[in-house]
Parts: structure tokens; sequence; C-alpha cells
């Protein structure tokens, strides 16, 4: 439906790197793409770096994207072929007990054949990277050195001028006030736009816009925080230890400067959680490193991610009378080591090809959500 004033092929709502690549993606494909940002033009700084891990313990399917996205980031097009890692960080796993470390161990041949880089660790290999974890606790690890630092502002102006340069209209300052989905019309603040098709990769909000439009998925916003140590190395030195999670505890762990950077990855719908979480990251910081026992926590960041029960995002084309409406959202922190490959994906689905990827664990109904949690 190119060239009718506010009428396209594909309309996309969000600002983030899930919306960008999408519409890089599709644009070069030549669809007729129009984003929509909410956002005004300049208002947000340059992101920092972030991390990226590509091994995800449980979740193969996620796995598979993240190499996926490591590989695009690689050989970034959109910024003339440029590596976008600014260092690799590596990614210790250190499960708790011996069941979960068998089952850990029974699906590193998929994750491995997924493109994962995974080897096991004995417990003094594990000590070695790690010389905090606790002599007693510690047992087999897993270690992937695919977790990396990512030039983050790059990615986004190069998703943003590739997809200008094959056609893609990028409108900031648009807030959505309403969705039809079945003749795929879309109110904003500054007008009507109608499209072929709409896709929702407006992080949480995506699943506010559903719902106004009938679509129920299950994904919401949740307050997510960061802790940071009281200095524990001393005046000079650094922590040199990787990124480190335990799987069973959600607990992870950073080394920043002098002190440790420390996460509790919840999911939850309850309110009202965070004094909990945070007396909760406290003891199993201590019983995971016994050193770090007394040591204070202090708030270094605040703010939100999009999840969903199962800790994998919604992607994929919803059916019925929503046909029209495609989903790509609830990433659970996830959204930049997959945003690569979800741009390829709501391609493939809008040309009606085969993405080349098992969809059913990112389908976007809350029965196939829970899967495999």
């Amino acid at each position: 439906m190119p060239g009718r004033r506010n009428t396209t092929d594909m309309l996309i709502i969000g600002g983030g790197v899930t919306a960008l690549s999408i519409a890089y993606h599709c644009a070069r494909a030549g669809i007729d793409a129009v984003l929509l940002d909410p956002s005004a033009a300049g208002a947000a700084a340059a992101p920092a770096p972030r991390p990226v891990r590509t091994y995800q313990p449980g979740k193969v399917h996620n796995s598979e994207l993240t190499v996926r996205g490591l590989a695009e980031y690689r050989a970034f097009e959109p910024a003339g072929g440029a590596d976008l890692v600014v260092s690799d960080v590596g990614w210790l796993v250190v499960p708790t007990g011996p069941a979960e470390a068998a089952e850990l161990e029974r699906e590193a041949a998929d994750q491995r054949a997924a493109g994962v880089a995974l080897e096991p660790l004995t417990p003094d290999q594990a000590r070695a990277r790690h010389p905090w974890l606790d002599p007693a606790g510690a047992g087999t690890a897993f270690w992937c050195p695919q977790s990396y630092l990512l030039d983050v502002d790059t990615v986004v102006r190069g998703y943003a001028a590739g997809a200008r340069e094959h056609g893609a209209r990028l409108l900031t300052g648009q807030t959505v006030t309403g969705l039809d989905a079945g003749s795929g019309r879309v109110a904003t603040t500054r007008g009507e736009f109608a499209a072929e098709a709409v896709v929702l990769a407006a992080e949480a909000g995506s699943g506010e816009l559903a719902a106004s439009a009938g679509l129920e998925l299950p994904l919401w916003a949740q307050t997510a925080e960061l802790f940071r140590t009281d200095p524990i190395a001393s005046e000079g030195g650094a922590l040199d230890v990787p990124f480190t999670v335990h799987p069973a505890s959600g607990l992870k762990t950073l080394g920043a400067g002098r002190s440790f950077l420390v996460g509790l990855e919840r999911v939850s719908r309850e309110e009202g959680l965070r004094d909990v979480w945070f007396k909760e990251a406290a003891e199993e910081l201590a019983t995971r490193y016994p050193r770090l026992r007394g040591a204070g926590l202090h708030s270094a960041w605040t703010g939100t991610v999009d999840v969903t029960p199962a800790r994998t995002a919604c992607i994929g084309r919803a059916g019925g009378a929503y046909e029209r409406i495609f989903v790509a959202a609830g990433y659970t922190g996830q959204d930049l080591g997959q945003a690569p490959a979800t741009g390829r994906i709501i391609r493939d689905l809008y040309l009606g090809r085969s993405p080349g990827v098992d969809l059913t664990p990112f389908a976007l109904t809350a029965e196939n959500s829970r899967a495999g949690e």
C-alpha cells in the first residue's frame, strides 16, 4: 500500500532496538515500513554498552536467537561491517546441586548444536575463574565465552540509518491512542495510519495495545533492580571476575570496579515485592559468596523490563481476527541479543516464508508461554 498518505504495508509500534531491527530488515526486503516511536526525537541519551548472554540455561530456543544476534553484531552491515562487540567478558553458570548440574549437562548437546560454545568445569576450575565462590558449595559449573559487551549506541544508530536508507519512515513523538485489529487502523496523537500489518514491538506497552484491541498476551512490565556492594577490592584494585549466574535462584553477579553488581531475576505479577527480593538477594549472595556476608547493598539501577511467565519472548503472528497483528515483545531483558533474529523472523513471516526457527516456544498464547517453566 505504499504511496498513500499515512498508509503502509507494515506499521511498527515501538522505538527500541527490536523495533528498529524489524524496520531495517523489513525495509531492506522491500516492505514499505513505518515505525511509530512515542519518544521525542533526541530525547534519549546515547545508550551505554550492555552485556549480552548467549548461553541461556534451560532455554535452548533463546540461546539460538542470541547466537544469531552475535553473528550479526560481529559483522554489522548497517555500520559498514563493523564489529560492535566492545569486549568479551565470559559467562559462568553455577548450578545449585547435582540435580540441576545433571539437567544442564543433558541439554548441553542441544546448546552446542544451537551454536553455544560451552565448556564444563570442575569445581577447582570454577573457583579458579571466580575465587569468591563458596569453596564448600561450588560444584560442576559451565563456562561460555560468548558473553560480551555490545556497543548499543552504534546498534541503535546503525539500524535507524539503515532502515531510512532502504525507505522506512521513522516517526518520533507518535503516541498510539487506538488500534483496530480488523482494519489495521492505528490512531495516534498526530493522526491516523492504516497498514496491512501492525507489529507490536513496544516492550511491555505491547500487551496494553493488544488488550485494547481484544487480544490478550501473556506479558507485562516488571520492575527490575541492580545493586552494588560496598567496595570490596583495595584502593586502585578491581574485581576481575566473570559475569556469573546461579540459575536455580536467579542470582547474577558481575565485577564492576572495586564492587560487585548484584541482581536477582524474578518474574511475578504481584505488587510490592521489592523489599522481599532485596532480602532474598542479600541472603543468596551471602550463601554463594560467604566472604560477601554483611557487605552493604545499594541500588545502582532501577527500571522495568517486559516479561512473560516462561522468560521467553512472544514473537509471531496472531491468528483469526487478529491476523494483521504481529508481536515482538516480552524479552525479559534479552531484547538486545535477540533483536537481529527477531527482525528477520518478522520479515519472513510477513513475506510468507519460513523463518528457519521453531517458533513454538515463542507462541503468543498464555498456555504456550508457560511451556518449559
